[in-house]
């Protein structure tokens, strides 16, 4: 089977793990703030959005994952914020980004 329409993949990278911030000489400045993921849900997931104001956006990814159960999301250039009852997953993430 041919298609006209290639799948382009990019690599997205291992994020960061700075566990503290440093002050200008080096040294530890505040402590590690221990927070607990949302479970099943990690930043780079691909989602439908299909309640709430933001209802039909199809295909985006979770930017942030917040502590209480919220998500933002880019769209274009605005930042979105959807609850987690509102959105349904497409694809969890795997280190990738897929488009065509």
């Amino acid at each position: 089977m041919l298609t006209s329409q290639p799948l382009v993949v990019t690599a997205m990278g291992h994020g960061c793990r700075q566990m503290v911030q440093m002050d200008k000489y080096g040294f530890p400045r505040i402590g590690y703030k221990a927070k607990k993921p949302v479970p099943g849900w990690k930043t780079g997931d691909i989602i439908n959005v299909v309640k709430g104001k933001n209802a039909g956006l199809k295909g985006v990814r979770i930017k942030t994952v917040r502590t209480k159960g919220s998500f933002d999301i880019r769209q274009g250039d605005k930042i979105l914020s959807v609850s987690r009852n509102h959105i349904q997953p497409v694809h969890r993430r795997d280190g990738y980004n897929y488009s065509y």
